[in-house]
């Protein structure tokens, strides 16, 4: 079950609805969209946009080749019609049910496939639209007023991407849609010099007439009403000078508002490629019924959002600048409505609710100030969102599942942000991932939410055993989800010869957990096998398209890291050769890292992810010496002393002097010890 699914219009009272909701119900099941009136039922397909035809769209169903035509035709068949190699053809009658004729589709324009398309989807989902306006209305500053901007956008853009995350196949062909009309409608305005205006003109020549004000928004869409119907006016708006007037400025996209939109569109587009920030696939869990699923990084496509709004395109700001401040704007209470007001709502309001809400929270976990999130106040707002949950809705609701387990990790985020991990966050993310597991398999919710949430508990439970609470079962844990998180996503994830980059994000986090089990070589082999299978492959060809070269980079220090782990074992062992081999990739891995400026001892600062960085670095600089694999000796011991000395005057200053109470003071220890013995003495 998706959160905010298309539905499919069966009564229609209005006569002028009567087309779009016989287009619906032709789209939807092309689509990937079930529903129970479709007279194929239970086939659906994922169709490709740039294939399908007008004439399939308007029988619901796609065409066989006209090889296979051809063959079959004379020949008998019972019944309406029937299937072969999954295209659908008329059977005695000589017409499928309810097609649409050639007339009526071609109403639409001025492409009449993308045209119709949009339509449809615009109908299919408005349902959800209606409720994302009606969940937006009901969120209010702490004075009743408006919210600020930035939360705004998050809770928008979070409802926004859910509902591309529920339907993944009919949005992204809307989306090509909306491009095709948008482009088609767009006529030119040049002005015609004083010397030729008023001469007669040719039919197709620009001036040859007015441009329509106003177009049919059925049969000429340009919008889809998710994204352009809710945010692009709003936003358009937002701090206009009053004085200029308020018509909104010629063109397509001409506002900062349908920027934002064209903005979160080419997020949602590039998530569909090999190579983009989500995993979506094809499967079938009813027989011939095939649908897409989609394992989206909701919050970070939001974060990107809001700080666009926040600093414009292109570089931002430093910490000391307009990052606090947009940190300061969105670490704002705000006030949630009553469980009597939010249950009055229908449910897909309702869920479209919490979902904004967690859109606001998730954004204030990933770029408010610590000491904010460690308070009252954003304690508060978990725990109002937790008390509606409780009181307006079935618990066993698909936003109830996600919400509870995304509420537990925020928890437990805020604990560690005031350095005080306690056992009972980590039972509640994994008592709420047990949940998760539970509705899956029940089929509450979609696999591609239930890999989302196995990865986002998988995370902060690496998080919680980093800090000291290793006995709490959440080794266990973490085996447990990361098996499930393979078995739902439907992918072997140590096939031999696969390359899973488009899961580098996912598993990059799965490695760092097998690579920090140092004491067992079958787990270092299976970090260092999806790091360079995978992890690092995807990364790379990221790094080619963004040229952020920090996920690279982190995942590079993280299986070196590993690669020494492994090393060190087999030295214990008496596997030399083979220790020596892993010593040397994982030189090469720290020195690929620490050939960018960023990652240069002297440009490193006294503050926690530097030093985490430093502790892993350093020992792989020193086991090759020690093993005598590095090519400069004497430079990588001069690079391993300075980060060291980086992380003991981290460890003095934040320890103010007491670094005994320091839970890596004994990685420091060694490190130091081992740097002594060649010559760099503390």
């Amino acid at each position: 079950m998706v959160l905010l699914p298309a539905v499919v219009p069966q009564l229609v009272e209005k006569r002028s609805e009567l087309v779009p909701a016989r287009l619906a119900r032709k789209v939807a099941p092309l689509f990937g969209v079930p529903f129970e009136r479709n007279p194929f039922r239970p086939l659906t397909w994922v169709c490709d946009f740039t294939a399908i035809t007008v004439s399939e769209i308007a029988r619901g169903a796609p065409l066989p080749t006209r090889a296979d035509a051809a063959r079959l035709r004379g020949t008998e068949h019972e019944g309406e019609w029937f299937v072969h190699d999954r295209a659908v053809l008329p059977g005695d009658r000589g017409a499928l049910p309810n097609e649409i004729v050639a007339a009526t589709v071609n109403r639409f324009g001025p492409d009449t496939k993308a045209a119709v398309v949009l339509t449809a989807t615009n109908v299919l989902l408005a349902p959800a639209t209606e409720a994302i306006r009606t969940a937006l209305g009901m969120l209010r500053a702490l004075d009743g007023g408006d919210l600020p901007q930035v939360q705004w956008i998050a809770a928008w853009a979070a409802t926004a991407i859910e509902v591309y995350r529920s339907q993944p196949a009919l949005v992204s062909a809307a989306l090509t849609a909306r491009v095709i009309q948008r482009a088609s409608l767009a006529a030119p305005r040049f002005p015609l010099a004083p010397g030729i205006h008023g001469r007669p003109r040719a039919r197709c020549e620009i001036g040859a007439t007015i441009p329509e004000s106003t177009v049919d928004p059925v049969t000429r869409p340009r919008d889809l009403g998710f994204l352009d119907g809710i945010a692009a006016a709003r936003l358009n708006a937002a701090g206009t000078l009053p004085e200029v007037g308020t018509e909104e400025p010629t063109g397509i996209g001409a506002g900062v508002g349908d920027r934002l939109v064209e903005q979160l569109i080419g997020l949602l587009v590039d998530m569909g490629t090999p190579d983009g920030v989500a995993h979506i696939w094809v499967s079938e869990r009813v027989a011939g019924q095939e649908q897409v699923w989609a394992m989206v990084p909701s919050s970070g496509l939001v974060r990107e959002l809001v700080e666009t709004w926040a600093h414009g395109r292109g570089s931002l700001p430093g910490a000391s600048g307009g990052a606090d401040a947009l940190a300061t704007a969105m670490a704002v209470p705000f006030r949630l409505p009553l469980p009597t007001e939010l249950a009055s709502v229908d449910l897909l309001a309702r869920r479209a609710f919490v979902l904004a809400v967690m859109g606001i929270i998730r954004q204030m976990g990933l770029l408010a100030q610590s000491t904010w999130l460690a308070g009252e106040e954003f304690t508060d707002l978990v725990r109002g969102l937790d008390r509606l949950l409780d009181e307006a809705f079935d618990q066993d609701d698909p936003v109830v599942v996600d919400t509870r387990l995304r509420l537990a990790v925020q928890r437990a985020g805020a604990e560690r942000h005031a350095g005080r991990s306690t056992p009972e966050a980590a039972a509640a993310v994994i008592a709420a991932a047990d949940a998760c597991v539970a509705a899956g398999a029940a089929d509450r919710i979609d696999p591609g939410l239930l890999a989302d949430l196995l990865a986002v508990a998988c995370i902060e439970l690496n998080s919680l055993r980093s800090t000291g609470l290793r006995r709490m079962g959440v080794g266990a844990a973490l085996r447990r989800y990361w098996a499930a998180f393979a078995a739902t996503v439907e992918v072997d994830l140590f096939e031999p010869g696969a390359d899973h980059g488009g899961l580098s994000f996912q598993l990059h986090n799965y490695a760092a957990f097998l690579g920090a089990n140092k004491d067992n070589a079958e787990d270092l082999r299976a970090a260092l096998h999806l790091f360079t299978s995978s992890v690092i492959p995807g990364r790379s060809r990221l790094y080619n398209r963004d040229r952020d070269i920090r996920p690279l980079a982190r995942s590079r220090y993280l299986a070196a890291d590993a690669a020494a782990g492994l090393a060190s074992l087999l030295t214990d062992s008496g596997e030399h050769a083979a220790a020596q081999q892993w010593a040397r990739q994982a030189h090469t891995w720290v020195h690929q890292v620490l050939a960018d400026p960023l990652y240069q001892p002297h440009h490193l600062r006294p503050e926690l992810d530097d030093c985490l960085f430093a502790l892993r670095v350093a020992p792989v600089l020193v086991l090759a010496i020690e093993l005598g694999v590095a090519d400069e000796p004497e430079s990588d011991a001069t690079t391993a002393d300075a980060l060291a000395r980086l992380v003991e005057r981290w460890l003095r200053e934040a320890t103010n002097g007491d670094i005994e109470r320091s839970d890596h003071l004994p990685a420091v220890v060694d490190l130091r010890t081992r740097l002594t013995a060649l010559g760099f003495p503390s």
